[in-house]
């Protein structure tokens, strides 16, 4: 189960077990993975992944979530939250980074205030 202090537990969009889906996932509000999804997610709010779920993603959200598999790349404006028994493969930059013990974590992460102002810099970029 994916933890958190004061937070709105209202789920906007949920993939469940067994389900598959691949291609770009763009939303406001949270999103929480238990199913396997393959392609890019953008959001400036909370993407969760569930013990059960799987993605191999680039993600560019507000807050990020694992408690079960991930591989790509994250960039996150305000943090990355690790949960056992998460295994997670690829970059992460974000300004913080909670991993909790048990944690399998392969890759690189850049960390830092610079991060947020990157990361609200090349959102504007895009909107032009």
């Amino acid at each position: 189960m994916i933890k958190g202090k004061n937070e709105s537990n209202a789920i906007n969009a949920f993939l469940g077990k067994n389900t598959k889906f691949e291609g770009t996932l763009i939303f406001d509000g949270m999103v929480r993975i238990d199913g396997d999804f393959q392609g890019d997610v953008k959001s400036s709010d909370t993407f969760v992944i569930a013990e059960s779920g799987k993605v191999k993603a680039n993600i560019e959200a507000g807050v990020v979530k694992i408690s079960g598999y991930f591989e790509g790349n994250i960039v996150a404006k305000n943090k990355v939250e690790l949960y056992k028994p998460a295994v997670v493969n690829g970059s992460i930059k974000t300004p913080s980074l909670i991993v909790e013990d048990g944690v399998i974590f392969n890759g690189t992460c850049e960390m830092g205030k610079d991060i947020k102002t990157i990361v609200e810099k090349k959102s504007e970029g895009k909107e032009g």
